[in-house]
């Protein structure tokens, strides 16, 4: 074989032991019977990557996938009771997460200034999951005397955090979800569920060097770093608070744009997961899991048939409308490979 054939050859690790791809039957069998099949066809979407790195999701954790039929039974939200701590008006009989919750929003809890345009976030989530999505005001954090706080109306409050001599500081992530429950339980006669994300690393434990976040879908709650998401930024994999500016940043509209989409990626992902989705096993999707964040970025933005006939069922969207909403805002960030991918599969509608 000649060097550069052997430079070429990418290198795949085993899946972890228990794991096996799903077989094109196990994948018509988790989509189940569909009325409008040309919006759930298979062509055009990738089957589920192999792994390149011992640290890739499915080479750690064997995850069974998540049927259509399952979402829909194991769902709490398609449920004829009420979800324990709703506060907000119920129509037992409602077939949607809207009908039965017909004041129901999502919303968007910033900690800090995160530097990005939250109105447009919020947006796009919205027409992404066909929920309201609106944004919350900034919870206003910072550090005195070598604590953290965050501002609760005209109170500060001090949270459990580590500061580092160089002014940086990690947030604990169960204080923060504490924060978020804060604002899920203030808004309760509107609120489905509430996610934060901030520019501020989170930790668990003293051993942590940070972690991404932390769910809690029971409690309707989530929060998320998206810190590591600047490409201008390297992070020292011994010590938490060492972080490093690049020498050649990438520009500052480039930077922008990059941080928003990662940013866009993350919020309908942890969303979905507070609406009922399980991590997807059965094609490249949105809804895959990661191990790490070099494999998060190379996920597509797009939901594959199985999760976008979950999400169908779960808010009746109107499926032609959704993509075209999506591929004019993909144009205008300039996220060629969504607005490729989007328009291939509105012209396969047709």
């Amino acid at each position: 074989m000649s060097k550069r054939k052997k430079r070429n050859q990418q290198h795949f690790v085993p899946y972890v032991r228990g794991f096996k791809p799903p077989t094109l039957a196990t994948k018509r069998s988790a989509l189940g019977p569909v009325e409008d099949e040309v919006f759930y066809s298979f062509t055009g979407h990738q089957s589920i990557p192999k792994c390149t790195s011992e640290d890739d999701w499915l080479a750690q954790y064997d995850e069974e996938g998540q049927s259509v039929a399952q979402f829909k039974l194991e769902n709490p939200w398609f449920s004829k009771r009420k979800l324990k701590y709703m506060k907000q008006s119920f129509v037992s009989n409602g077939s949607t997460i809207l009908e039965k919750y017909p004041s129901g929003k999502l919303f968007l809890l910033p900690i800090g200034d995160l530097d990005l345009n939250l109105t447009k976030l919020a947006n796009f989530a919205e027409t992404y999951l066909g929920v309201p999505f609106s944004v919350l005001p900034t919870l206003e954090t910072g550090v005195d005397g070598g604590k953290v706080w965050v501002k609760r109306g005209d109170q500060r409050r001090y949270v459990q955090a580590r500061v580092a001599e160089n002014g940086r500081f990690q947030i604990n992530v169960t204080a923060a979800l504490q924060e978020v429950r804060y604002h899920l339980e203030k808004n309760s006669c509107n609120s489905l569920c509430v996610i934060a994300l901030t520019k501020y690393e989170l930790f668990e434990t003293r051993s942590d060097l940070f972690v991404a976040g932390m769910a809690s879908g029971n409690q309707r709650i989530a929060v998320f770093s998206i810190l590591r998401y600047d490409p201008n930024l390297t992070f020292s994999s011994e010590f938490w608070h060492d972080v490093r500016k690049v020498a050649k940043p990438m520009s500052k509209i480039k930077t922008g744009r990059l941080i928003f989409e990662r940013s866009a990626k993350l919020l309908v992902h942890e969303t979905m997961h507070l609406l009922g989705l399980d991590h997807c096993i059965y094609f490249e999707c949105v809804m895959n899991g990661s191990g790490h964040l070099e494999e998060d970025f190379r996920q597509p933005m797009s939901l594959c048939p199985i999760c976008l006939r979950k999400i169908k069922l779960l808010t009746d969207c109107d499926i032609v409308n959704r993509y075209e909403k999506l591929v004019e805002f993909y144009r205008e960030f300039d996220m060629k490979k969504e607005v490729d991918w989007v328009t291939k599969r509105l012209n396969s509608f047709s």
